[in-house]
């Protein structure tokens, strides 16, 4: 189940919590455009590997960063800071994500189109800071696992990119996607166990084996941690 749209949190973290943005949206309220570009240096890189991680590819990924980037500074008046900042934030991207995968879905994209736009040939992204983004191809996730993750579910996945590969707390987490504590650590659970049953299902040994000439063997314990 996606969260709810908007810009707003459901779930308020404790309103006396010491955010290490919060000089910086003060100052970026303020027409600080210094401070808008230093919030971006800061959350840029985090935010395009949640989009990537959970969208697949770097154009799209590169299109949903800028997308919550620019609908938060748009609406930085309606934060109110009960929440961490990048909570905030990355809710925006968790949103814009979904957006993206529901209008797929609708329009679902040729095969060998998303397969290039995924694959090891496509070229890496340039956002806007003039810092080249991650090309999926060297996104420091194998082959297999960057596909045994995209096959999960979207609530599982959206759970595991953020606390087993971003490594959010699961409280912060749970304010992101809008669920409860417990319903992240219960989706977590169930996403490493698809996770290494896709890693199975492919191929792949409980101790990592495959055979040589179907390439590098990767253990199932490997779905939850990066790679390189």
């Amino acid at each position: 189940m996606e969260p709810d749209p908007g810009v707003r949190t459901s779930v308020n973290l404790d309103s006396q919590v010491r955010d290490p943005d919060a000089h910086l949206v003060q100052r970026a309220r303020q027409g600080d455009t210094d401070a808008l570009s230093d919030l971006y240096r800061r959350h840029e890189r985090r935010a395009y590997n949640l989009a990537l991680r959970t969208i697949g590819n770097p154009w799209d990924a590169a299109d949903v960063t800028q997308e919550a980037f620019i609908k938060a500074f748009r609406n930085l008046e309606s934060f109110k800071g009960d929440a961490l900042f990048s909570t905030w934030l990355h809710r925006i991207v968790v949103n814009a994500a979904y957006d993206l995968l529901r209008r797929r879905r609708a329009e679902p994209m040729d095969g060998e189109i998303m397969e290039d736009l995924a694959g090891p040939s496509g070229p890496a992204v340039t956002l806007a800071s003039g810092r080249e983004g991650i090309d999926p191809a060297v996104d420091g996730l194998s082959d297999p696992l960057r596909n045994a993750l995209l096959s999960l579910n979207e609530g599982f996945r959206f759970a595991v990119v953020l606390c087993d590969l971003l490594g959010f707390p699961y409280n912060e987490a749970a304010e992101i996607l809008g669920v409860q504590e417990g319903t992240i650590k219960s989706r977590i659970f169930r996403a490493r166990e698809a996770l290494a049953a896709a890693l199975l299902e492919a191929g792949y040994g409980p101790q990592g084996e495959r055979n040589p000439a179907e390439g590098q063997g990767v253990t199932p314990q490997d779905a939850t941690r990066e790679h390189g």
